[in-house]
Parts: C-alpha cells; sequence; structure tokens
C-alpha cells in the first residue's frame, strides 16, 4: 500500500509519505549539521510524521474521515522507548512540531496530560505499518560537539534547536509540494521567493565601494570637516577588525554622531566575508521598533531594498511584489543575509515553545548579531538574554557586537565564562571628548508643572522629556502657548506621530517656534535637533538618550546647548524608574560636567546592578525553570515577555487609509487577515486592561461606555473606536479618562 503524507484534494496531486520523511530528513539534517547535530537532525526528520501511517490519518487525507487523530506523538513514543538521552530530546521536538514544545512533565503525569511525559503514556491508532517503509535499527554513533560536557540549560536550548530544524524542515518540503500543485507559471515564482537574495560578498564590496565615495573620496566638500575625520577613525577602526580579528565577543562604543551603525554594518560585512568565515547571516536586534524603519533605510541605502529584511511585529511587506513577497517569507525562518529585528522578536524566540517563533533558530547559529543600543535589554531579564547570547557564542559558532554609546557593564557576566569583550572604537576618551557637544545644568529643587510650563513657554525651540503619559498632557494642557507647541507619546497612533515629528522637523529647519512635550518614545533613535533640552530625572543612560537630541549635528556651540537636568512635583514612577533615577542621582553628584563619559556610564551600570540584585536580573526566575531537571519549556516561553503590556490594541481610523483597511477588515473576518493585521498596528493605540482590583481600568470605561467595540464579533483581536470625539488629532491622541456613567449613544 502507499501511504500519503499530503493530499491536494483540488487536483489530486499526492506525496507519499515516503518522500516526505525522506525529504525533511535530509533538510533537518543539513539545517542540524551547522552545530554538529546532524545525525539527530535526520533522525528526528525520518521520524516526524510516522504517526500518518495510521489507517485513520490515512483515511482522513483522502477524505473519508473528519479527523487524522494524532500524528505528532507515534514518532516521540518510538524514540522515547529506546530510552538514550538524545533520542529523548528528538522524541521532545518531534512531540511538538505541530502544537509546541510541551513542559517536559514527570513520570507521574497520566496519558490525558498535555505534558511530553503524559504524550508518551497516550493511546494512539496503530501506525506499525511505517515498519514497512522504514528499515533499519535506530543508532547514535556521534554526540554532537555542543552537548560533550552540558549542563540542563545546555540541553533545553539544545532542544529548541533542534526543534527549529524540524519545524523549517516540514514547512519547507509541505511548502514545496503545494507550491508544485499551482498552475506553472506560479509554481516558478514560488520556486524565486526562497531565492535571490545577493551573497554577502557582494553586498561587501558594493558597501566598500559606496563607502570610498561617500566617506573617504578627498575631493568631497565634506571630506576636511573634523567631525568626518572623527567617523573614518571609527569606520577605518571597524573594517580592519573585520578584516583581521578573531574574537567572537566586541564592544562598539560610539559617542552619538560617531556612526555607530555605518560603522557596524562595515565590521560585520568584511567579518563575514574573509577568508576562513564561518559566517552565513548578519542579524541586528534593536530596541524599538520607532528606530527599526530608520536603521533599516540606512541599510537599503547601502545594499540594496531586497537584501534586507526587516521582521517585527506590524512589519508587511507587498506580496503582489516578487521582493516583497520573498522578503516575508525570509521573515519566517530567517534565511536572508541581513535580519533587521527587535530585542522582543530576537530574544523570546530563543526562549519560545511555538513552532512560529522558533522556526528560525537554526539560522541564528553561525551568526553574525550586532545588539545596537544594547544598554536597552530589559533589566528584568538581563540575565536570561545575557546567557542566550553567551550561550550562541559559545557552543553555535556566533559573534556578537554590543553597540551603544552608553555601555552596559556585561563584563562580569561573560568574563565569569572567561569571554573577554574587544573594544572597537579606537582612542575612546578622545572620540568622547570630540562628540561632547553639550552641557549639563542639572537641578536639585522640584520645580511643579506651571513653573515649568511658564519658563519653556520663553523658549523659542526646546524639547522637553518626563516619564510619563500623565505628566506629558499635564505639561501640554499647562502651557500659556499652544501655537507652535507640541505633545507626543503612545496615546498617539504610529502613522499620528511620524506625522507630528514630520512637522517638527519641519519647523525645526525653518527655524520657526517649536515646542516639544514628549515621553521618553522620542529618544529611541529619532532622528531629531533641538537647540535645548529638558529631561526629568531618571536613569542616566535615558538622561543621555535625550541629551543625543540636543545639538546632534553639532552646529551649536557647547555651553549654549544646554542640557537640563530637573525633578518634577508630583511626578509618579514605576518601581524600576524610581530606582534609575535614584541610581543616576548619585553619578550626577560624582560626574558632574562628565556624565556622558564612558566610566560615568559604566559606574552607573554596575551601581544599577548592585542595588537591583540577583533577582530583579531574572525576575520571572528563567533560568531557575531552564536549569530544572525537567525543564517546563512552555512554561517558560509564558513567563518570558520581555514586555508586561497588559494592553489591548484599540484601531484608530484616523485618516482616509485607515477607514479603507478598517473596511477590508471587516469583510474579510478573520480569513486571509494576518497581513491585513498587521499593516492596521500602525493604526493602533494601546489601552491598559489590567490594573489593581480596585480601579476600572481605561479599556473597561471605554468599553462600557460603547466607545470602543470589537472589531469581529466573537473575537476580541481588535477593538475599534467609534466614538472619534474622544481622538484629539490636534495634540493629545486617545483620551482615557472619560468619567463614569458616560455613553454613547448611536
Amino acid at each position: 500500500m502507499e501511504y500519503l503524507g499530503h493530499y491536494d484534494a483540488e487536483n489530486g496531486r499526492e506525496q507519499l509519505l515516503k518522500e516526505h520523511l525522506d525529504h525533511v530528513s535530509l533538510l533537518a539534517a543539513q539545517f542540524a549539521s551547522v552545530f554538529d547535530a546532524e545525525e539527530l537532525g535526520e533522525i528526528t526528520g525520518r521520524h516526524h510524521d510516522i504517526g500518518k501511517y495510521s489507517a485513520q490519518f490515512q483515511a482522513y487525507l483522502r477524505g473519508e474521515r473528519s479527523s487524522g487523530g494524532d500524528h505528532s506523538t507515534g514518532g516521540a513514543q518510538i524514540l522515547y522507548q529506546k530510552r538514550q538521552p538524545l533520542l529523548c530530546l528528538a522524541a521532545w521536538a518531534i512531540a511538538g512540531h505541530h502544537g509546541g514544545l510541551p513542559d517536559f512533565g514527570g513520570e507521574f503525569d497520566g496519558e490525558g496530560s498535555a505534558t511530553f511525559c503524559g504524550r508518551m503514556k497516550k493511546k494512539l491508532p496503530d501506525f506499525a505499518a511505517w515498519q514497512e517503509d522504514e528499515c533499519g535499527p535506530i543508532a547514535l554513533s556521534h554526540m554532537p560537539s555542543t552537548l560533550q560536557s552540558p549542563d540542563i540549560y545546555q540541553l533545553q536550548f539544545f532542544t529548541r534547536m533542534l526543534f527549529s530544524c524540524l519545524v523549517d524542515a516540514d514547512f519547507l518540503d509541505t511548502e514545496d509540494f503545494y507550491q508544485s500543485c499551482l498552475p506553472e507559471a506560479q509554481q516558478t515564482a514560488g520556486e524565486r521567493s526562497r531565492h535571490g537574495f545577493d551573497a554577502l560578498a557582494t553586498l561587501k564590496d558594493r558597501f566598500d565601494e559606496d563607502v570610498r565615495t561617500r566617506f573617504f573620496d578627498e575631493s568631497g566638500k565634506r571630506y576636511p570637516e573634523p567631525i568626518n575625520a572623527h567617523r573614518r577613525e571609527i569606520l577605518r577602526a571597524c573594517l580592519r577588525e573585520g578584516d583581521e580579528g578573531a574574537e567572537r565577543l566586541y564592544r562598539l562604543t560610539v559617542p552619538t554622531g560617531g556612526g555607530k551603525t555605518i560603522a557596524s554594518l562595515g565590521f560585520a560585512l568584511h567579518r563575514a566575508v574573509r577568508a576562513g568565515s564561518d559566517v552565513r547571516r548578519i542579524i541586528y536586534v534593536i530596541p524599538y521598533t520607532s528606530i527599526i524603519e530608520q536603521n533599516a533605510r540606512v541599510f537599503q541605502d547601502f545594499l540594496g531594498k531586497k537584501n534586507v529584511v526587516v521582521h517585527y511585529a506590524n512589519a508587511s511587506y507587498d506580496d503582489e511584489r516578487e521582493d516583497g513577497r520573498r522578503q516575508r517569507l525570509a521573515t519566517e525562518n530567517w534565511d536572508a543575509p541581513l535580519i533587521v529585528t527587535t530585542n522582543v522578536q530576537f530574544f523570546s524566540s530563543l526562549y519560545a515553545s511555538r513552532t512560529s517563533q522558533c522556526r528560525k533558530l537554526h539560522n541564528i547559529a553561525h551568526s553574525l548579531i550586532i545588539f545596537d543600543e544594547a544598554q536597552m535589554i530589559p533589566l528584568g531579564f538581563l540575565k536570561p538574554c545575557v546567557t542566550a547570547i553567551r550561550t550562541l557564542i559559545e557552543h553555535y559558532g556566533c559573534t556578537a557586537v554590543l553597540c551603544t554609546a552608553t555601555q552596559p557593564a556585561l563584563g562580569p557576566f561573560f568574563g565569569d565564562r572567561g569571554i573577554a569583550i574587544k573594544e572597537l572604537c579606537p582612542h575612546i576618551e578622545a572620540q568622547f571628548a570630540f562628540f561632547s557637544r553639550v552641557t549639563f545644568d542639572v537641578r536639585p529643587q522640584r520645580c511643579t508643572p506651571e513653573y515649568l510650563a511658564q519658563e519653556i513657554a520663553q523658549k523659542p525651540q526646546v524639547l522637553v522629556v518626563v516619564n510619563s503619559k500623565r505628566m506629558a498632557r499635564q505639561l501640554y494642557e499647562t502651557m500659556p502657548e499652544r501655537e507652535g507647541t507640541f505633545h507626543l507619546s503612545t496615546n498617539l497612533c504610529a502613522v499620528h506621530r511620524t506625522r507630528v515629528i514630520d512637522e517638527i522637523r519641519t519647523r525645526l529647519k525653518n527655524h520657526q517656534t517649536c515646542r516639544v512635550i514628549s515621553t521618553s518614545l522620542i529618544e529611541a533613535g529619532v532622528d531629531i535637533d533641538f537647540p535645548l533640552v529638558y529631561r526629568e530625572l531618571t536613569g542616566l543612560d535615558s538622561i543621555l538618550q535625550a541629551a543625543g537630541r540636543c545639538n546632534r549635528e553639532g552646529k551649536r556651540p557647547r555651553e549654549d546647548s544646554i542640557v537640563t537636568v530637573f525633578r518634577m512635583e508630583g511626578s509618579r514612577m514605576l518601581f524600576e524608574l524610581d530606582r534609575r533615577g535614584k541610581v543616576a542621582d548619585s553619578i550626577l553628584d560624582r560626574y558632574a560636567a562628565r556624565l556622558s563619559h564612558p566610566d560615568a556610564v559604566d559606574a552607573y551600570f554596575k551601581e544599577l546592578y548592585d542595588l537591583s540584585g540577583e533577582k530583579a536580573l531574572d525576575k520571572k526566575e528563567i533560568l531557575k525553570l531552564c536549569n530544572q531537571k525537567m525543564p517546563p519549556l512552555k512554561t517558560i516561553d509564558q513567563k518570558f515577555q520581555l514586555i508586561d503590556d497588559k494592553s489591548v490594541p484599540v484601531f484608530i481610523p484616523f485618516d482616509e487609509e485607515a477607514k479603507s483597511l478598517l473596511e477590508q477588515l471587516k469583510a474579510r473576518q478573520s480569513v486571509g487577515s494576518r497581513a491585513l493585521l498587521r499593516r492596521a498596528g500602525v493604526y493602533t493605540v494601546g489601552v491598559p486592561s489590567d490594573f489593581d482590583n480596585k480601579r476600572v481600568t481605561p479599556f473597561q470605561r471605554l468599553f462600557e461606555a460603547g466607545a470602543i467595540v470589537p472589531l469581529w464579533e466573537n473575537s476580541t483581536a481588535l477593538y475599534v473606536l467609534v466614538d472619534m470625539s474622544l481622538y484629539d488629532e490636534t495634540a493629545l491622541g486617545l483620551k482615557m479618562d472619560i468619567p463614569d456613567g458616560q455613553a454613547v449613544v448611536f
């Protein structure tokens, strides 16, 4: 009898199960070979779908039954029964290849349990026919070097990597089969969609040619400028280390304006293509989505738009275009030369259990990973994140660069394993002295919002950054003059914020009045230049980020470019922000005018880590869970939430494009709506939905007043603002503090 792996009912095309297992085993072995686990990858792929040999599943494929039953547990049970530790890891991966990696569980878990141990006791339809196609004993002859002297952490990390190889291989072969069922013209387009990126060597040559023209051409108009001489020095040092260096962990400590984005790209490309390099791709990890597109445009400018794959929650690609389809597919498994992604996407994937997130993991091995604004790794997850970076360096052939003007004090976290950090930036003292473009004014006394509003109203162009949305709104509403005054916070949807920032840039360029009151969102790499900046007391890294928006181009005298650090009466801060502010307070006293110097930053982070304590650096005890004898991988995934965002996205029909998108979403409902929902992200505002039980949340107020409604009936995927009087398009965005009893009547 011929057993089927896939069946396309539309045209009657079949893929034999043995053929599918052969293909997946070859692909999984190829993927796992990158971390010396080829043999185990082959076995995992060979056994992943043998549960499909049951008569029940074959009847399902042929349309004779409505369900095929559980087919992903059978192969896991066969390998688990061998009682070999490595085959147990393969069995764990197989058990999760559809629903995600389960918690391991324990020997007393019953067959009804969703844990791996429970699944190993589950009664399944008879699939013994697999032995008709499968011959020979299951035997392992090779121990992967990654696991030569493993601890529990390494075993659970390896399990995810092996799982990634299986999941990606399974997806790709299934995709190939269904592509083959399409008309010939569409098949050709499908084949091209997984290829077509330029090689890293080609990208390096293109970059070098562009750099020669832009930076090293002595006939260039701006070549003699001192600032460009310093940028060239930093760039040359990075290119030289890329050609010659052998370390696996680097720092690039470049002051604001020193060109770290281009210098780090140059280092990565030169390191990737030199003789003997094992770098397969470059991954940029960036803390905020607000600066991903900005950095991606820089990379696209040098390397070509088609070669830069941007992957974050709201990234969308045009599937009607071949390049767009190719990039969208590459976000699924990161099979591209240059990936630009977020901290959340990168680190969450390394601790994930779901197939969609884990699929890319094997393609991280032997990558060069640049952590831009490395100080933004969340404090509560610092140790799990650093442990993951260290594991990638030690066991998976990765090279990492910690890239920022405000380097976190991470040396001890790597040094305890003998991993040294090498600095890429030459003559740091001189570089920071040259790029120091502001004077700090630290005010010890507290001020009222009314006092500050009166003061900044006298300044033609000024940026004020406060610690909360509540204070940003209060300060804006206190301003005696609204003309030329702007408010920025996440109460504005992303499209609205972008338009406001564009108007701010125009007014600054034209020397018009421009006073901006913002939350910290404007500090995240937004390329904007004010003569004066006021920053409410917070962590030193945030203060220096705000200072980077002052005299950014270095066109004004340092003594006239003032960054004022102030304390606000009535300001309420979260505990961690308050702790950062207290540590910064002590640094402000000690370092005064040298606040941006690396010594001050290093002292700040060391004191912050010491004051926080070990528990605060792993607040969800992720490492403790990872080191359990039977690690609960699904539970780890659920607990590893870098952004503890307890808010509900509310769609704002802000403009005609948003209204058109809303109509498309309503018409599609859940069918084919994933791409539309990603596009909708730039029109949403997060509304808090989880406060103390004694308080009514803003989400509850808006919902009970009828101001927001679900996009689709019986679905909470997205809510829509139907009372647009609550969205202030002139300044404040979504107003959430509506009074009790207010309702919208239709």
